[in-house]
């Protein structure tokens, strides 16, 4: 059965070069970053600037100053900060992170000063959701905050073996959230995980096809 509700396709890319491809494609949003390899950071300003520039559809920037963990040092947080401001200077959609506690918990008191410092930009919680074990409190805990979106595999592994878990966030979502599904989506098994996990938006590198 195909869907019958409006959906959202976001590209991830790691240059301007694959965005511009993305959306010439039938992307309806990018995700712009560097350093795909490295799981995404943040892209140079002047990748920000003339992505905004250039391409017409909405950009969402990830905001991680390195790979690996999602628990920052002070230093890494001052550039965190520093980054969301070029992007609130430059108006993009919106800013993509994510902040936990060695205990693999919502890092809440970052996550509530980021948002703060972010807004008006919105926010979207990125896999760092996925490291989570209680992902209905958390859940919870990122709707109390403010956040807009969630990107989520639903598992460890990919968004087709989380697609239980991702339906179970939609139906606990209160209206006031978008779970976004990614992790292994492709042009060719979004349909089944839109259909299954009754998300309405996907995310993923090759959701278009190939951009390179």
């Amino acid at each position: 059965m195909e869907v019958n509700k409006e959906i959202l396709l976001e590209a991830c890319v790691g240059s301007f070069k694959e965005a511009k491809r993305a959306e010439e494609l039938g992307a309806n949003r990018i995700e712009l970053c560097e350093n795909l390899k490295e799981g995404g950071t943040t892209p140079s300003f002047g990748t920000i600037l003339i992505s905004k520039k250039i391409l017409k559809i909405p950009i969402a920037v990830m905001i991680r100053p390195r790979g690996g963990n999602f628990i920052y040092t002070s230093e890494e947080i001052e550039i965190m900060k520093e980054d969301i401001l070029i992007c609130k200077k430059l108006e993009v959609e919106s800013v993509v992170f994510g902040v936990l506690t060695k205990d693999n918990l919502i890092d809440v008191a970052l996550l509530k000063d980021l948002i703060q410092l972010c807004r008006p930009l919105k926010i979207v919680f990125h896999m760092a959701f996925d490291e989570i074990e209680n992902k209905l409190e958390a859940l919870k805990l990122l709707i109390e905050c403010g956040v807009e979106r969630i990107l989520t595999k639903g598992s460890k592994t990919n968004a087709i073996d989380g697609i239980n878990t991702l339906k179970i966030l939609v139906e606990n979502n209160q209206n006031k959230i978008i779970i976004v599904a990614g992790g292994g989506v492709t042009k060719d098994n979004y349909i089944k995980i839109l259909n299954e996990a009754t998300v309405s938006q996907c995310h993923g590198t090759k959701i278009v096809g190939l951009l390179n």
